[in-house]
């Protein structure tokens, strides 16, 4: 990122700070199915806004505390999923699960006024009627997992650390594809601490060698890139001809600091979720991690987002020569309001631009609309706006939903003439939890639409005819839905717990979508330029080859230790295109160990 950029970073992060923020969950974490559940079935005002994602650990425990303390009736698997939120960010739970008497030989000063105190004895034990507590167990050779969630930590009053080892090992074999085998070999390494209760941090360092389904491989091998991943190199095994594939390392990385107790700033490298859905409309964690600023302010029930990151507009694979990648930047606000407990609403914009030497300060101010910025410089940039809401119905429902707007006319709009600019996305659904009264048995329905040429730009990168710079991408990789745009898509998604450490995940999906071929744009292709429109008028979505895609997916999990996992997979999809030559299907089984790290998902 430009230097004077960053040096605007270093010195806000310079400034006094207080308790606040903390490191997060990753993604595909436990924590968010258990924490959908729960906000649901509880119907508590809980301190998270649940479409910014991560979730902070911190603000995860206190929302177990809050639980706890409504009394709401649970059921002793909902126990048990608290307890495990516990055990996973347990650096927290000494803040928010203690009660103070008076029987022991500790004092503290309780103040007056600014000058004078008296001196009150105290003793920080344990609430004897909670069911939930900071878990410990006999420690291996001493040093080693002296708590369920970490196989190494360090614990004193300033200062905390937690160390895992990262892994992923599975194998299987797609009965309608090639002989290779479909393997996944990920190791690693994840960190994270907390500095005067005030400083976070958190890193993890992959290394990966693996080889996808025949639908994947085509995808990169178009796109160049594995999605969620970026680079690669090919990967032959010295030991075997079917570990034949690719080999791409993966890291994040972020500090975060706390300004004030209610403003914090993060620099990293990772990437980020806005929604409540299975996928998002408005920003979706398919792509490349990015370096990026975050500051984030948490007030009343406000919660702002300012993310400003840098990106690449093509992947290293396109780079046509040893220089580095050029650079394209991303500046988005996000506002969340809590009106009631069990309403949550979010107004999203975001501007994509490129300038050859320098960012484009203009954007950095946190609150003015970015149509105002672009109107003022005569830009050729790309501006998104979008909504999301999220509505909690009878301790049991969820309905949420987005809208993304690229660019509008409303008599267009109204005429209904299939105008090529009526750039619009649309996603509607539900979540169900102990559904049929069944415990733990969740449903989600997830309807996502998307006209063709969304999140497409018309302004060319330096030395490509087609592919565009300021398109809503990162490394050749969609910022939103993984299927770009010119597509609907249905989602079903069904989980059951039926005993504590046993998980059964279901998944239909549907979407039809319309592709394009070389020479041609239908409006699917994000990357490239909408002056290769086929027609300003008559568009519609799945115009171009039409191309329709079911899959039916299934992960059973078994947790024999906390965040360790015995796992089986299973897969059906068939691609069926109007040109036979795009055909794909894909009939997997395969089973494997994981531990401390999600299953990337991708579908397409």
């Amino acid at each position: 990122m430009n230097m004077r950029l960053f040096g605007v970073a270093i010195f806000i992060l310079s400034f006094g700070i207080a308790n606040g923020q903390s490191s997060y969950v990753p993604m595909g974490n436990r924590a968010y199915q258990i924490y959908d559940r729960l906000e649901i079935k509880s119907g508590i005002n809980s301190p998270i806004h649940s479409s910014l994602k991560y979730y902070s650990r911190k603000d995860l425990v206190e929302f177990v505390k809050l639980i706890e303390d409504s009394g709401v009736e649970l059921s002793d698997k909902d126990y048990a999923d608290m307890q495990y939120l516990l055990d996973d960010s347990n650096e927290f739970i000494d803040e928010f699960f203690v009660e103070v008497s008076n029987s022991s030989g500790e004092y503290e000063k309780k103040y007056i006024d600014s000058i004078f105190y008296t001196v009150k004895e105290k003793e920080i034990q344990k609430n004897p009627n909670s069911r939930l507590s900071k878990s410990t167990r006999d420690p291996v050779l001493r040093y080693f997992f002296n708590t369920p969630g970490n196989f190494y930590e360090i614990e004193t009053e300033n200062f905390q650390l937690k160390l895992n080892p990262v892994v992923n090992v599975k194998f299987g074999k797609d009965l309608e594809g090639n002989e290779d085998l479909i393997f996944q070999n990920t190791r690693g390494i994840e960190l994270r601490g907390l500095i005067d209760h005030k400083i976070y941090f958190y890193t993890n360092l992959y290394e990966t060698q693996g080889r996808f389904n025949d639908f994947i491989m085509r995808r990169i091998d178009k796109y160049k890139a594995i999605p969620g991943f970026g680079s690669y190199k090919d990967h032959k095994s010295s030991v075997s001809n079917s570990f034949s594939g690719y080999d791409f390392p993966n890291s994040q990385a972020y500090l975060g600091l706390n300004v004030t107790k209610h403003v914090a700033v993060e620099l990293g490298h990772n990437r980020h979720f806005l929604g409540n859905g299975y996928h998002s409309l408005l920003l979706n964690d398919y792509a490349n991690n990015y370096f990026y600023l975050k500051f984030s302010t948490k007030i009343w029930k406000f919660h702002y987002q300012n993310l400003f990151a840098e990106l690449a507009p093509i992947s290293d694979r396109q780079n046509p020569l040893n220089v580095l990648l050029p650079k394209k930047y991303m500046a988005n606000h996000y506002l969340s309001f809590k009106p009631r407990k069990n309403i949550e609403i979010g107004l999203f914009e975001t501007v994509i631009f490129s300038r050859q030497d320098h960012f484009e300060f203009q954007y950095l101010n946190p609150i003015i609309l970015y149509r105002t910025v672009e109107f003022f410089l005569d830009s050729p940039d790309n501006v998104l706006i979008g909504l999301n809401g999220k509505w909690n119905l009878f301790n049991r429902f969820s309905i949420y939903g987005q809208v993304i707007v690229d660019e509008f006319n409303l008599s267009n709009l109204r005429q209904r003439n299939g105008w090529w600019a009526n750039k619009i996305g649309t996603q509607i659904g539900m979540k169900y939890i102990d559904a049929f009264g069944i415990d733990h048995l969740d449903l989600q329905f997830e309807y996502n639409s998307v006209r063709p040429y969304t999140y497409a730009q018309n302004r060319l990168l330096e030395g490509f005819d087609e592919q565009t710079v300021s398109n809503y991408s990162h490394f050749n990789q969609p910022l939103a839905h993984p299927l770009g745009a010119n597509f609907n898509e249905t989602v079903f998604l069904l989980n059951f717990q039926p005993i504590n450490n046993l998980q059964i995940r279901g998944k239909f999906l549907y979407a039809l979508y319309g592709d394009s071929q070389s020479g041609s744009n239908w409006g699917n292709e994000i990357l490239y330029t909408t002056d290769l429109k086929e027609s300003e008028f008559g568009n519609f979505i799945g115009q171009g080859v039409e191309t329709k895609v079911s899959q039916l997916a299934c992960d059973i999990s078994y947790e024999f230790f906390h965040n360790y996992f015995l796992e089986i997979h299973g897969l059906i999809r068939n691609q069926n295109s109007a040109l036979d030559q795009l055909d794909i299907k894909t009939s997997y089984f395969g089973a494997g160990i994981r531990a401390n790290i999600s299953n990337y998902r991708i579908d397409y």
